[in-house]
């Protein structure tokens, strides 16, 4: 009997000892929150420690210091209310600590000077969007990307669109769960003038040569994407295909007429036999 007596009254002691400790710190793990929707939990672990660092048993309060953000329960489940910052703190007697939480609920996708309007083909834009929570503030881990509805006229290269062809189509921008569409116009470039430029001085029938012709914008540069339609003035003396190919078909003279971006230009023949 004396044998149990012993080790209880040694446990029993170890017990008081323990009661007796006081709390020195709590110690919270993690040390911050982020939640990133409405509903969202995530459960505060926290614990009295002694000077020694030894756990002591303590009651423990959690409050939030704004409960439209985030709310904590008895047991420290945290919930994600609303986009923002608050601070949960944990008590015991004299001490506490606090664990920092912040929200951030994605809700809109923000597009910089959407719609766009191209001018050319081979024009581009660079979009510059922002993904904000519902407290308006930017969320800058959020990862965007980019989708066209037709690439035939908007091509998408990363966050570039390039223009393909005149038209307009939408171009979709994606963040997790968010979407956000947007119009782009892909107009015909402004031409000031057409110009031919290696023209054949003669042709023998039966040979064919190919016409070049340019379109400057009014600062002379050349503009890039314009197509040209091309006629004639007797075919029976040389016809000219859609791509500006001509072939002579019997001597004499003739003019050929290029036209594209509202402008025109005629080149003079002479075919010789």
């Amino acid at each position: 009997m004396k044998r149990l007596f012993i080790p209880l009254m040694v446990a029993s002691i170890a017990l008081l000892a323990s009661a007796c400790k006081k709390v020195d710190r709590i110690e919270v793990r993690p040390t911050q929150l982020k939640l990133y929707e409405a509903g969202q939990t995530s459960t505060l672990t926290a614990k009295g420690v002694a000077e020694e660092g030894e756990p002591v048993e303590a009651q423990l309060e959690f409050a939030s210091s704004d409960t439209k953000v985030a709310t904590v329960d008895a047991t420290g489940k945290v919930s994600a209310v609303k986009s923002g910052s608050a601070t949960i703190t944990i008590k015991t007697g004299e001490k506490s600590a606090t664990v920092p939480v912040e929200v951030i609920i994605p809700t809109a996708i923000l597009i910089k000077g959407a719609p766009f309007t191209l001018t050319g083909i081979g024009s581009e834009v660079v979009v510059e969007a922002e993904v904000q929570d519902d407290a308006g503030r930017p969320v800058k881990e959020a990862k965007l990307e980019y989708a066209s509805a037709d690439a035939n006229v908007v091509e998408v290269d990363g966050n570039r669109l390039v223009a393909k062809a005149a038209g307009t189509t939408t171009v979709t921008a994606t963040s997790a769960k968010l979407k956000q569409t947007f119009d782009v116009t892909v107009k015909p470039p402004e031409v000031d003038s057409v110009a031919f430029e290696a023209v054949p001085a003669v042709l023998k029938v039966g040979e064919s040569a190919p016409l070049t012709v340019v379109a400057k914008g009014g600062d002379g540069a050349a503009v890039q994407g314009v197509s040209f339609a091309f006629t004639s003035s007797n075919e029976k003396i040389a016809t000219v295909d859609a791509t500006g190919k001509v072939t002579a078909v019997k001597a004499g003279s003739v003019t050929i007429k290029a036209e594209g971006g509202s402008k025109a230009a005629e080149t003079k023949l002479t075919i010789k036999k």
